[in-house]
């Protein structure tokens, strides 16, 4: 299998974040399709979340969106499976109770970027600690839930757009560090023009796309 382009952090348009959702998409064999309409409309990062998935149809299936991708410039992560994400040159996104994120930084190319999922202040100041120590941030962080959402069930409390221990105010944290962020968490054309204002770089959709009738209408909304 043939690594995909790798694009520089720096360039990263981190905007329209879709992390996909095969049930929401119509099936597994649905995914590659949404995504390909999706990207059309303007999605500008990509997710594969595939948790019931095991590691080899994981790994195909990443891969087959890999192919999709190849020659767009659009990013792709594959979120937890540092194996999948090794053995295919793809971008990783973890969560707070998955790889810790030291390892994973060491188990991967350089040239590859690591996502951490982020919900409070001490999440940030962690990070803040481990690079005082020498360790490279992660490229982007993921703030959430915005609000509660049934297509993630194992997260906490809902941070809001604005205010203490917000997704702006984490936001604003993580800029302190040079790190950007996107919202993540029941986002749609309900609230996306505020979390727009907000000091996040992005916002990263499941539902509002991958359900959608015409997954590249809906990205062009957002």
């Amino acid at each position: 299998m043939t690594p995909v382009s790798v694009p520089a952090p720096s360039r990263v348009d981190w905007g329209l974040y879709l992390v996909t959702d095969p049930e929401l998409g119509g099936g597994r064999d649905a995914v590659a399709g949404v995504v390909a309409r999706a990207v059309q409309g303007g999605v500008s990062v990509v997710q594969r979340r595939g948790q019931t998935h095991g590691a080899a149809e994981l790994t195909a299936r990443a891969a087959e969106l890999a192919e999709v991708l190849a020659g767009t410039g659009v990013p792709l992560f594959v979120n937890d499976r540092i194996d999948t994400a090794r053995r295919l040159g793809l971008h990783l996104h973890i969560g707070q109770d998955d790889i810790d994120y030291p390892t994973a930084r060491d188990l991967l190319p350089d040239d590859l970027m690591i996502g951490l999922s982020v919900d409070d202040h001490a999440q940030v100041d962690r990070i803040a600690a481990l690079m005082r120590d020498g360790v490279r941030p992660p490229d982007v962080l993921g703030l959430g839930p915005v609000e509660l959402t049934d297509t993630k069930t194992d997260t906490g409390r809902a941070l809001g757009v604005t205010g203490p221990g917000s997704v702006d105010d984490l936001a604003a944290h993580a800029l302190e560090l040079g790190i950007p962020s996107v919202a993540i968490g029941h986002v749609n054309a309900a609230n996306a023009a505020a979390l727009g204002a907000s000091d996040v770089a992005g916002i990263c959709v499941v539902s509002a796309v991958m359900a959608a009738d015409d997954p590249a209408a809906a990205a062009r909304d957002l």
